[in-house]
């Protein structure tokens, strides 16, 4: 049975997203465009000057809506106001404060590549930072089920190497690997989206809560910016958009200890992953597929998630990204029934 809070405040949490970043996205549009934070759309035929940093409109929607939703809380449950009379302690904000932190962090660093253009080497070290509230208020179980093997412990000597090790990692990979699978009109953002839908699933089905304001605040915004990012976007979203998505993604799946579903959600960022590999071995140096007389992508070579159906066949930006989206959500539904299966035991 449902607990009384989780559907008012995850209602609330995601229309006041969505309305900040409605009201946001036209006015990043006209800044970012006269302060020259722009880039260029390379998969058309014109190749037009584009708003970069559109990430930025769901990112301030999502820490005006996580504040307000931790000051209701706070003074309703002092103010005995029902329905939040009836949570109980392991649903306190003290997750949703860590996870704002580890967001806004991946947020700013986004928005300074943006901006400044930092180079990848450096990401790759700033990606542990948005780990640090996390690992600092010890958000998150310290085991990982692992099937027939079981419940993994990761503590050793009273040290919780799952905070320690796990999270940083795990913060690090979804960090920069939702940044490299991206370039595509609605590619990112799609990606996000139907992640954060199926964790906002999984909460519901656990009554947590905790995970399913969280994911509703990110969800709210990025579906309206999908609107604005969908082909032909108005608006890119940027590194301040790729790395906000990419941390709030693997941050609520770590609050909810939802194990199983990260392998969904980061399944196509796992291959793309592999993939890259093989490209840096083989020294290729194209790093953007052209476009042919049919609008229909021309790849460089297949070792990028997002090159090897427009290697093989003729597929447009749009079709190429459908069907990428196509296989993240059956990625994302095996993880859930996975999921379900160990939340059923």
């Amino acid at each position: 049975m449902l607990s009384a809070v989780i559907i008012p405040t995850t209602v609330f949490a995601f229309l006041i997203s969505a309305v900040i970043t409605r009201f946001l996205v036209p006015w990043v549009k006209d800044v970012s465009l006269k302060r020259g934070i722009t880039t260029v759309d390379a998969h058309k035929k014109d190749t037009p000057i584009i708003t970069e940093a559109g990430g930025l409109a769901p990112l301030i929607a999502f820490i005006i809506t996580i504040l307000l939703l931790i000051f209701g809380w706070a003074y309703m449950t002092e103010l005995q106001v029902y329905p939040f009379t009836e949570a109980t302690e392991e649903q306190s904000f003290v997750p949703l404060l860590a996870g704002l932190m580890s967001v806004v962090i991946a947020g700013l660093i986004g928005f300074l590549d943006d901006v400044f253009k930092i180079k990848w080497r450096d990401k790759i070290l700033l990606g542990f930072l948005p780990a640090l509230p996390l690992m600092a208020l010890k958000v998150g179980n310290s085991s990982i089920n692992l099937g027939i093997l079981g419940n993994i412990d990761l503590t050793l000597g009273g040290l919780n190497l799952y905070s320690l090790v796990i999270i940083p990692l795990a913060i690090n990979f979804a960090f920069n690997s939702f940044n490299m699978l991206a370039g595509f009109n609605g590619l990112e953002v799609g990606n996000g989206v139907i992640s954060l839908v199926a964790i906002l699933v999984i909460s519901f089905l656990v009554d947590d809560p905790v995970v399913a304001m969280f994911t509703s605040a990110l969800l709210g915004g990025f579906i309206v910016l999908l609107w604005f990012n969908w082909y032909p976007a108005k608006i890119l979203i940027g590194d301040t958009g790729t790395l906000t998505l990419g941390t709030g993604v693997i941050v609520a799946l770590i609050i909810g200890n939802m194990d199983r579903l990260a392998i969904g959600a980061f399944g196509l960022h796992f291959i793309n992953f592999a993939l890259f590999i093989l490209y840096l071995k083989t020294q290729q140096t194209k790093k953007i597929a052209t476009i042919d007389e049919d609008n229909n992508i021309v790849a460089p070579c297949p070792y990028t998630a997002y090159w090897i159906l427009p290697y093989y066949f003729k597929l447009t930006e749009k079709r190429n990204v459908q069907l990428l989206l196509l296989v993240h959500t059956l990625l994302l539904i095996i993880a859930i029934l996975l999921s379900l299966a160990v939340f059923s035991r």
